[in-house]
């Protein structure tokens, strides 16, 4: 609703997905906080198109802030699923190797894990397929703290904590403007009623997709851009219900982990996600970001998928969901790990992709931290 007058506020977070909501619920227990989206309801996009999963932080550099905040995370995670009723899995997770050279990927990956103090345990392959009877491997390493989480009740459970608190949801609203001024920060955002400003002491960009762009224009800078990256899921067919206990990983490949498996809380599987790199980075576009010729990536996911499951033919294969992953670029060279930098009191959060929605409570302690 448009505002002749300049509405006043603590803190403002761009972004209703999961790391925004994450915000809004701790920083409003003390502060006055108003939470701007430009789509109609909270989670809209890569916070929905995601495979759900609570990773256990074993895949980054020991000393980034994506092992710090996916470990710390997971455990916030958890422990606000339990609080508040909302559904998730501890199923665990194998990596699994299915031929010799991927061995030796195990054996760093298990010294990495052992020295973050991560939980893991080696799987021979008789002990494997006791587990997981569809998955054929050599061997595998088994992460007990990995899992799934409903990820729309818990982005509920989150507004609905903060509305109960000190929050307004702005939902509908695009931003126009963010200026910085002599009391904080003006931001000015275009409604259906045309603008209306806000003042903030604090704005944080939890834009997801949008953010980098939206950290150039207000900081007046040409540094910061995100690459998209698709990633594709295929539906496995019903006859694969329940019929997988914890997740399953190939060992990893260029770009992204491999086409594993997935199951949700109801026991359905999907295969997923691909690398797929974005020439058109209009992210507005979302009919070209969001579809795909299916039929043609169906082969392609079964060779990859069959490594470790034989047994999968293609006929059991149907259209899932895509997923957008922000590629940060600082000065046009790759930043591989989250990225937090603090502006003057504009707080901008870039590069959030996987384990973005594992890391989300994190994110919300250590911004919590630096204000």
């Amino acid at each position: 609703m448009a505002n002749q007058e300049t509405l006043k506020t603590e803190v403002i977070v761009i972004g209703a997905g999961a790391v925004g909501l994450a915000l809004a619920h701790r920083l409003s227990a003390r502060n006055r906080v108003v939470v701007i989206e430009k789509n109609v309801k909270f989670g809209q996009e890569t916070s929905s198109r995601n495979s759900e999963v609570v990773h256990s932080g074993i895949y980054y550099p020991a000393n980034s802030r994506k092992t710090e905040w996916c470990i710390r995370g997971r455990e916030l995670l958890y422990s606000f699923c339990e609080q508040f009723k909302v559904p998730f899995l501890k199923c665990g997770k194998y990596v699994v190797a299915t031929q010799s050279s991927d061995s030796d990927y195990l054996e760093q990956l298990k010294n990495h894990c052992d020295s973050l103090g991560i939980p893991n345990s080696y799987v021979s392959q008789t002990e494997l397929k006791n587990r997981e009877p569809m998955v054929n491997a050599r061997e595998g390493l088994f992460f007990s703290e990995s899992g799934i989480v409903d990820s729309h009740s818990m982005m509920s459970r989150l507004e609905q904590l903060s509305l109960h608190q000190n929050t307004v949801f702005a939902y509908g609203h695009r931003l126009s403007k963010i200026q910085k001024n002599s009391i904080g920060w003006e931001v000015t955002l275009q409604t259906s009623e045309g603008l209306e400003k806000i003042q903030s002491e604090i704005v944080i960009n939890a834009a997801g997709l949008g953010a980098a762009q939206i950290s150039n224009e207000t900081l007046h800078l040409n540094r910061y851009e995100h690459r998209f990256c698709r990633g594709r899921y295929l539906n496995l067919s019903s006859k694969f219900l329940n019929a997988f206990k914890s997740l399953v990983y190939p060992t990893p490949l260029k770009d992204g982990l491999g086409v594993h498996v997935t199951r949700d809380l109801a026991g359905m599987v999907r295969l997923g996600p691909d690398v797929d790199w974005l020439t058109q980075s209009n992210y507005e576009k979302v009919d070209a970001l969001y579809d795909c010729d299916w039929e043609s990536l169906k082969p392609e996911f079964l060779i990859a998928a069959q490594r470790y499951l034989p047994s999968l033919s293609l006929g059991d294969l149907s259209p899932g969901l895509i997923g957008l992953r922000p590629k940060l670029f600082v000065d046009q060279i790759p930043n591989l790990d989250f990225l937090m930098e603090n502006h003057e009191g504009f707080i901008h959060l870039l590069g959030i992709e996987s384990p973005g929605l594992t890391s989300a409570m994190a994110i919300a302690e250590a911004v919590e931290n630096l204000l």
